[in-house]
């Protein structure tokens, strides 16, 4: 084993010189950038270089333009915002008060091989529990965690982590 583990480390360090001696030969014929090739390339493509004193010229004629669409659309999204809200809000009234009026049990079936992260997950969107974190962490916690188990559990929605947590693991 203390051969091999030899033979390994003297190969790495082997192939990191060959590969600094190659890195060193390829740069060295590498030409680096200067203001005459950028001039020849532009010419040959047809381009105009701009000097920072001409781009600095041309932003601040673009930039106004810009804020006045964004702002007109900030406006717009702000508008539609409020309107969907409204509307959301006055559906989740109705909703929250359907589920009030038949806020009864019903089976939930957790397959075998669930982690507990994904029963929890799958608990809120059901509805059962608020947020599958805070009840990982209360899971963990009560170092019961790993009692949760699969099956077919009578649940309904909104019930208390100490409640959910009991039913899942009788």
């Amino acid at each position: 084993m203390r051969t091999n583990l030899r033979a390994f480390a003297i190969g790495i360090l082997f192939a990191t010189g060959v590969m600094g001696v190659a890195y060193s030969v390829v740069s060295a014929g590498a030409t680096s950038l200067n203001e005459e090739s950028v001039q020849a390339y532009a010419s040959e493509n047809d381009l105009h270089l701009l000097s920072k004193e001409e781009y600095d010229e041309l932003l601040p004629d673009v930039e106004p333009v810009e804020e006045k669409k964004t702002e007109q659309k900030e406006e717009e999204e702000v508008k539609e915002e409020s309107k969907n809200n409204e509307e959301e809000a006055k559906e989740d009234t109705e909703v929250a008060e359907e589920q009030e009026e038949t806020n009864e049990p019903f089976e939930i079936v957790i397959p075998d091989g669930m982690a507990t992260y994904e029963i929890t997950a799958l608990l809120a969107r059901e509805g059962i529990i608020e947020d599958d974190k805070k009840f990982d962490a209360y899971l963990e916690d009560k170092n019961i965690a790993t009692k949760v188990r699969s099956g077919t559990f009578t649940m309904k929605k909104g019930m208390s982590y100490e409640e959910a947590a009991d039913v899942l693991i009788k």
